[in-house]
C-alpha cells in the first residue's frame, strides 16, 4: 500500500480537526476559552498604564509610546495581511467541521489573538525584566486554543506569532 506525502496543508488540517475533537471534552473546552479570552485585547490597553504607573519619569512615558507604536504597526500589518491573503478559516474550509466559538471576522491568516500576545510578552521581555520570556508560554498557550476552538490552522498561528515577535523586536530596537 503505499502512503501519501505528508503536506503542510494536510499537516494543518489534520492538527486543526485532531485539537477540535480535544475542545469536546468539557476542560480541554474550558481551557481553550480562558486562553483565547485572556488575549482578546483588554489586556493590552490597561497593562502600558500599569506598567508606566509602576515606572517613573521619562520610563514610563517612553514605554506607553512604545506599546501605542507596537500596536498600531502590528495591527495595520495584521489587518493588510489578512485581508490579502484572505485565507478561509477551518470550518468554511474543511467539509463538515464546526468551530467551538465564531470569529470575528472572515479570514484565519494570521492569527491576531496570537500575534497580539506574542507582541505583548515580546514588548514587555524586551523592555521590561527578562522574567517576561516566561510569558511565551502563555502566548503559545492563546495560539494552542485558537487551533483548538477551530478558529485558526496551524499555520496561522506560527504566522501571528511570528508577526507579534517581529514587530515587537523591530519596535524595541528602535525605541530602546
Amino acid at each position: 500500500m503505499r502512503s501519501l506525502p505528508v503536506t503542510l496543508k494536510s499537516l494543518d488540517v489534520s492538527l486543526v480537526l485532531h485539537m477540535a475533537e480535544r475542545a469536546m471534552r468539557p476542560a480541554s473546552r474550558k481551557r481553550y476559552l480562558w486562553l483565547s479570552k485572556s488575549a482578546d485585547g483588554w489586556l493590552y490597553l490597561i497593562s502600558p498604564l500599569i506598567v508606566a504607573l509602576a515606572s517613573t519619569g521619562a520610563a514610563a512615558v517612553q514605554f506607553f509610546y512604545l506599546c501605542g507604536t507596537a500596536y498600531a504597526v502590528e495591527r495595520s500589518l495584521y489587518w493588510t495581511i489578512k485581508n490579502t491573503t484572505r485565507r478561509r478559516r477551518p470550518p468554511q474550509a474543511i467539509p463538515g467541521m464546526r468551530s467551538v466559538i465564531v470569529a470575528h471576522d472572515r479570514f484565519s491568516l494570521p492569527s491576531g489573538h496570537t500575534s497580539g500576545a506574542f507582541l505583548f510578552i515580546t514588548l514587555l521581555s524586551q523592555a521590561g525584566s527578562p522574567l517576561w520570556l516566561l510569558g511565551y508560554f502563555w502566548a503559545a498557550g492563546v495560539g494552542t486554543s485558537r487551533v483548538g476552538l477551530g478558529v485558526h490552522f496551524p499555520t496561522d498561528v506560527c504566522a501571528g506569532a511570528a508577526l507579534g515577535t517581529s514587530v515587537g523586536l523591530l519596535i524595541c530596537g528602535a525605541f530602546l
